[in-house]
Order: structure tokens, then sequence, then C-alpha cells
């Protein structure tokens, strides 16, 4: 039986409640997401109380959610707080109010338990090796540091995004002075953790609406093709430059600048602050954004709750298998034309020389081929490429996610020239060539299995002067799918400068 599960994580700035559904295969997709900013640790003072009025705000956001949980059907509700409610002395009093008035009960989560619920959210959701993890939020910001995807070390600074500006930026237009002040305190807080120097050089990945919305600026900057944040790249020193452009614009005039929200306009500067002092003291290259964090390590908390520890080893194979089940792609068929590709891949190697990371992307492709059959079976290659160039698949580049989209669509006609100068952006000079000749693999292998039956269990391929030979080894009469292979790829020559036959069947 499927369940739907809401996740409200209660923060400094917003409020924000994610919807997942988790089907009879435990495969899982997000429903819906709802961000609301009450701000409830807004205004706390040195006495670190939420006043009533914050506090009203919260309770009226949380009754939101509650009901827009309740026409959705969901079966479970997990509340979390994090840094106001945790440093707030009436912070318990806070939840116990909002338990009694919205009948949602909240867990306080330590700095610990916050790391580890970030930590799970981005390792389950990108490849990465050693990193550096870091989640702004609006009362504090959190370091994680990741090697071999494991955690090794993290602490919590008491800065975020809210409490900065508060204390440091109390002018629409922040003076010199006050950003000096304010970029002095950050390197004292950086350059007292004692183990960030371990970490120095390597990629920043970033979790938070800091990061969301540096992204997006940069990605409305750029026209990037991508409608796509999670593993989205920025280098250095467009964060810098985007961080000193901030500076100088009022607040109102903040709020029309593409890609911002206007909820966040007046604490951007305190949250890039961070992240481009981060990036001075760390060396880092640039930044990586992540989608998924504190909500969605809780949601991979729950699901992978009866697994040893709640971590895929393989991120990218993970949510490859989860995306067939939702798409409900025929395993049998997908799997059988992924074979026959990775046959043909491996046997024609001396014509295309390429290697382990071309396979992988040959691979992902041809399971994934068939996926827009959901929407339908017309033209349904280009459904396949629509939902693959605007989807996750968790683990793969944005490059990697365009190439398995335009591969896997080469089964059928696309306009491949336009799609590749769409994005120009992301791909490389060589990857037409790389589509063309995987995409072909692709389209012969989907031809040898037309009847879906496994009729032809492999090939055998010679390659010849002027011709690729092709023997089948079958379990029944391959006429059809022999056929179909000879009406259907007629470009084989022109990307392999070979013919390709099929001797004894031709006799």
């Amino acid at each position: 039986m499927s369940r739907n599960i809401g996740i409200i994580d209660l923060g400094t700035n917003s409020i924000r409640l994610i919807l997942m559904k988790i089907d009879n295969s435990c495969s899982y997709k997000l429903l819906d997401e709802i961000k609301e900013t009450p701000r409830i640790g807004e205004n706390m003072g040195p006495e670190r109380i939420i006043k009533g009025p914050a506090m009203e705000k919260a309770i009226q956001t949380i009754r939101l959610f509650q009901r827009f949980c309740r026409a959705n059907q969901v079966d479970s509700i997990y509340g979390v707080a994090t840094a106001a409610i945790r440093n707030a002395v009436n912070g318990n009093e806070v939840l116990e109010t909002i338990m009694r008035e919205t009948g949602v009960s909240f867990r306080i989560l330590s700095e610990q338990e916050e790391t580890h619920y970030v930590y799970l959210g981005v390792v389950n959701s990108l490849e990465f090796n050693d990193a550096l993890i870091v989640d702004i939020g609006g009362g504090s910001t959190e370091l994680i540091f990741c090697r071999d995807r494991r955690l090794v070390h993290w602490t919590s600074i008491a800065w975020g995004a809210v409490n900065l500006t508060e204390t440091y930026l109390s002018t629409p237009v922040p003076s010199p002075d006050q950003i000096l002040n304010l970029e002095k305190q950050l390197k004292e807080q950086l350059t007292a953790v004692p183990w960030l120097d371990s970490a120095r050089g390597l990629e920043v990945i970033g979790v938070g609406g800091t990061f969301r919305n540096l992204g997006r600026m940069d990605r409305k900057r750029t026209r990037y093709s991508l409608n796509l944040i999670h593993n989205y790249r920025i280098h250095s020193e467009r964060v810098k430059e985007l961080y000193q452009q901030l500076q100088s614009i009022p607040v109102e005039e903040r709020k029309r600048i593409p890609g911002l929200s206007k909820e966040r306009a007046d604490i951007i500067v305190g949250g890039m602050s961070i992240i481009s002092k981060l990036i001075e003291h760390m060396g880092a290259p640039g930044v990586r954004i992540s989608g998924s964090g504190l909500r969605e390590g809780v949601f991979y908390d729950y699901l992978f709750r009866e697994w040893p520890e709640p971590i895929v080893e393989n991120v990218t194979e993970h949510s490859v298998q989860n995306f067939m089940d939702l798409f409900q792609v025929r395993r049998s068929h997908a799997e059988h034309v992924a074979k026959l590709s990775l046959s043909l891949f491996d046997q024609l190697k001396p014509l295309h020389g390429y290697g382990l990371w071309e396979r992988k992307i040959l691979r992902i492709a041809a399971l994934l081929h068939d996926v827009g059959n959901i929407v339908s079976y017309y033209n349904h290659h280009k459904h396949t490429m629509y939902a693959l160039l605007n989807t996750r698949i968790n683990g793969l580049s944005h490059r990697e996610l365009v190439l398995v989209a335009l591969i896997a669509a080469c089964h059928g006609r696309i306009d491949l020239k336009f799609k590749l100068q769409q994005h120009s952006d992301v791909l490389f000079p060589q990857d037409g060539n790389l589509v063309r000749r995987l995409g072909v693999l692709v389209r012969m292998a989907e031809n040898l299995d037309r009847s879906e039956a496994g009729v032809i269990d492999d090939v055998l391929c010679t390659i010849k002067e002027k011709e690729v030979h092709i023997e089948c080894v079958t379990r029944e009469n391959p006429d059809l799918e022999i056929r179909e292979l000879y009406k259907k790829v007629t470009n084989f020559n022109k990307v392999f400068g070979k013919k390709f036959k099929f001797p004894k069947q031709d006799n």
C-alpha cells in the first residue's frame, strides 16, 4: 500500500513542507512542496525570546500546511525545528503552543542531528567523494567535511542569513564599514574551526535558500538552458562578482533581480557573505548546489530505516532504478535493450574508442529510452527526451543528463542539430558525435528486441574493411527484428564509416 509522508522544517527564516509519495515497490517521488516565510527567529534580541507576532505567523503557516496535508491524504507528518527554536529561551513553550493550536508536533533537533540529516539529504542525492557541505540557515550555518562520502568532521557556526543581517547590515544599502565588520566576524569564526584547513581546495556543496537563490540568479544571468538547480555548478569568481554587485543594490531594487526571491532580498547579502568568505578562506574552486538537504535527509532516514545505515552506495543507479519504477518502464525490454546496446558498444570499440564513462551514459539511456510511454506511445521518444530534460536523476551532472536524454530519444527521429545547439552551454563540442554514435546503438538494440520477447539473446560483431558483420545468437527466428533494423537504422555508415550486414540472414 502506498504512503504519503509530510515533512515540515520549522526554520529561523522559513517554514517548509515537502510531500513524498512512497509506492508499493518502495519507489518514491516528491508530490509537492510549499514554503512560507514567517521568520520566527526575527528580532529575538539578546534575550533570545521568540516574540508573539512571529509565533502567531508560524501557527497560521502550520495550520495552512496541515490543511494541505489533509487534502493530499498524508498518512504521517514529521515536524522538525532547528536553530531559532533550539536557541530560544521559550522554544519548548512555542512548540507546545503550536501543538495545541494545530495538532502538529515538532522535534527540536540538536546541532548534531541537524547536521546528520543535512548530510543524509546530500549524500543520497549527489555523487561526490571529498567535499565540504555547507548549509546556511537563518540563524546558523552547518559545515560538514566528507571524505570518501563519509562524514568526518562537522561544526555549527552561530551565524545565518537572518541574524547576520540584523546584527551587521542595518541599512538598505550596506556601508563599506558594515561589510568589513561582518566579514571580519566571519573570518574569525572560520579560522576558529580547527579541521577546516583539511578541506582547503575542495568543492563546496551548498544547501539552503541562500545557495538556491544564488544558483537561480546565476542561471538567469547566463540564460542557462536547463531549468534545474540541483547539481548546478558556479565558479568561485562568479560567486564573488555577484556578491559584490548585490552590496551596492538597495533592497527594493534587489526584489527585481531575476532569480532572487522577493522574500529573501533583504537578507541575501548576509547569506552571500558567508559563501564568499568561505570560498576565499578555503580556496574552493566553486560551489555545487544541492536541492536536497534537511527535509530530504529526514525522509531518507525514514525510508531506509531498516538499513544498517540510511545511505545508498550508488546514487546514480539507485535514482535510475527509482525512475524506472515511477515511469512504469517495462523492465524486461529495457534491460534487454541495455544488454544489447552494451554488447554492440564493447565489440565496436575499435570504431568509436570510447571508455567506461561513455558506456555508463549509454546504459542509462538504454534503460530509460521508453519512459515517454507513460505519456503516450505516439512520439514517446520525444516524451522521453522532455521527461529526462525536466527531471532529476540524482548522481548525473547536467551534461550527463542532457546526453542521456538525447541518446535515449535517438531511437526515434528528433531534430538533433537544434537540441545540440539549444544545450550548447551544457555540452562539449565533441558531444554531437557522441550522441549520434551512442544513439545509433540504442536504436539498433531497440529494433533487435522489436518483439520484446528476447528473440535475439546477443550479437557477435566482426569488423571488416568496409562492413561490420553481425551474427545473432537466437532462440527463435529473428527475421522480424532484422527487417526492422534494416528499415529503421539508416545512419550507421554515416556515424561509424562502415555498413552493417547480417551475412547469414541475407543468404
